[in-house]
């Protein structure tokens, strides 16, 4: 492999010093005594070329060995960081990284034991605890295979989860009150619409438009776990897209004639739903999907297919609704 630009290793008195030089500065890479091919070196050379090309000259360095400083030599010099997450959860793990570092950014990697985490994470509990113990996985993990850190203090840590069948399925009732508030060419009813008919989740539905049509299907891929979803042209479908604009980068635009943020729709939304005098979430009109096809006769292989989902188990619950013929009802009647 070529050696990269601003990467120095000499080999003094036996023994191998490594530092990042740009601009007539000299920065220790902090591995020194590794022989250059070491992948930690390469490491190493990632983390501090990071700190140069995209933190402000007033962020605070971080001093190698530490939590703060692994979280950089992820972040920064491992390609599956950005390969195997979507922008989405990077957003969110920094979030949590930053916790962290705030908390015990300085304290040095060889005094964070399994005891240590399993403590803290017991204490936070929750959905809160899972997601931070995602987060911190694959640090530990890289810093292991790397031979920074001898053991992996996460390995063969669980933690359980609350017992939660999640946001609710849009019942009848929910349905019906919404359709009657919002009528048919406003925004937040044509939200309603299509998130009821695609099952798409927010962050899909804000951007699906005319170019994901093929034949009798509207295909698009979930940006969360990257599952296509083939969602079936129903007449009702159909209906709704040609009430929108042909010549559109999405199905549903803003004021300005620009998509909707995942977030801002979901606020949308939500207003809306409060409006009516409910309290929902679009996530409710995705499970309200699965329940209407489940009642048209579809195998929980052919709504997992549709709805994009990568677990059977979930499809199972989201069609077990105990107001299943009202909501296809409702459904269908109001379309």
């Amino acid at each position: 492999m070529q050696k990269p630009d601003y990467l120095r290793s000499r080999k003094r008195r036996g023994r191998w010093f490594h530092t990042y030089r740009r601009d007539g500065r000299e920065v220790s890479l902090g591995v020194h005594g590794l022989h250059p091919n070491d992948p930690r070196v390469f490491a190493a050379f990632c983390k501090v070329h990071a700190d140069w090309q995209e933190k402000p000259p007033e962020a605070k360095p971080t001093h190698v060995g530490t939590f703060s400083w692994a979280v950089d030599l992820y972040t920064s010099g491992n390609h599956k960081w950005k390969t195997d997450y979507s922008e989405t959860t990077r957003k969110q793990r920094l979030a949590v990284y930053r916790r962290y570092i705030e908390a015990q950014g300085d304290r040095p990697l060889s005094t964070i034991t399994k005891t240590d985490l399993e403590r803290a994470l017991y204490a936070k509990g929750g959905f809160g605890a899972i997601t931070d113990l995602k987060a911190l996985k694959p640090v530990f993990a890289h810093l292991k295979k790397l031979g920074f850190i001898p053991e992996d203090p996460t390995r063969g840590i669980e933690i359980e989860a609350p017992k939660s069948d999640g946001y609710p399925t849009a019942g009848a009732d929910e349905i019906e009150r919404f359709m009657k508030t919002w009528a048919i060419g406003t925004v937040e009813r044509l939200v309603f619409d299509l998130g009821l008919l695609t099952g798409a989740a927010r962050v899909d539905l804000c951007r699906i438009g005319r170019r994901n049509i093929e034949g009798t299907l509207l295909v698009f891929n979930r940006h969360k776990t990257g599952v296509t979803s083939n969602v079936p042209m129903t007449a009702e479908l159909r209906a709704v897209i040609a009430r929108t604009p042909d010549i559109a980068p999405a199905f549903i635009l803003n004021s300005f004639g620009k998509p909707y943020a995942a977030a801002s729709l979901g606020n949308l939304y939500g207003d809306a739903a409060r409006k009516a005098g409910i309290d929902a979430r679009l996530h409710g009109l995705r499970k309200a999907f699965c329940v209407y096809w489940a009642e048209q006769g579809m195998t929980v292989h052919q709504i997992a297919a549709m709805a994009g989902h990568t677990s059977l188990a979930e499809v199972e619950r989201y069609t077990k609704a105990a107001d299943r013929k009202r909501i296809v009802r409702a459904i269908a009647e109001g379309a």
